[in-house]
């Protein structure tokens, strides 16, 4: 059995300072990931690397660091991206339509293959990803009020705004997020 390679915290530090442009530019580039994305790819990745080398699973590399490094960002990107589609994959005979243009198989068959509890998981997905995508501060300010149930007293505090200022970007934002709710319905439906 070959030894596990090993760096120390200091080398595996300087080799992701070193990696953190190029990476960045190749996940843009390669997926079309926001900046948000790219960094959250490349968070994700270097932690798989960091617990990759801690657990011992590194014994051998047919390439340099940088190379199985990439190769892990690709596989996270890919992830990331199957994890946002919107709908499921579906082949072109599938996706014809049976009255010219007004029923969709596709979109039929993607509802009728959800039970209850996976059509709830994708419902709080999406809505998250909503949340997600709106700018600052409003998915600050939504996350906060509507899923850690925060008032918007506290809210002013962490924010820096005062009390009505939250209140009245609270509203905005929520019709921000109920415009782009019910686009995204639209295309699903």
């Amino acid at each position: 059995m070959s030894q596990p390679i090993t760096f120390d915290d200091a080398t595996l530090n300087r080799f992701a300072t070193a990696e953190w442009s190029k990476a960045l530019h190749y996940l843009s580039k390669s997926y079309g990931l926001s900046p948000d994305d790219c960094k959250d790819v490349f968070q994700e990745s270097f932690l798989t690397l960091y617990n990759n080398v801690a657990d011992g699973k590194l014994t051998k590399l047919t390439s340099s660091l940088s190379t199985y490094f990439m190769g892990i960002c690709r596989n996270k990107a890919l992830e990331l991206l199957r994890t946002k589609a919107l709908m499921p994959a579906v082949d072109d005979e599938a996706s014809l339509s049976l009255t010219g243009g007004t029923f969709r198989e596709d979109k039929a068959d993607a509802l009728i293959a959800l039970d209850g509890s996976d059509f709830e998981r994708e419902k709080q997905r999406l809505v998250c990803g909503l949340v997600r995508n709106l700018p600052s501060p409003c998915h600050e300010l939504l996350w906060g009020y509507y899923r850690d149930e925060l008032s918007l007293k506290t809210l002013a505090k962490m924010l820096g705004y005062s009390e009505g200022s939250v209140k009245v970007t609270k509203h905005r934002c929520t019709e921000k997020f109920k415009t782009r709710y019910q686009e995204l319905v639209k295309k699903l439906f």
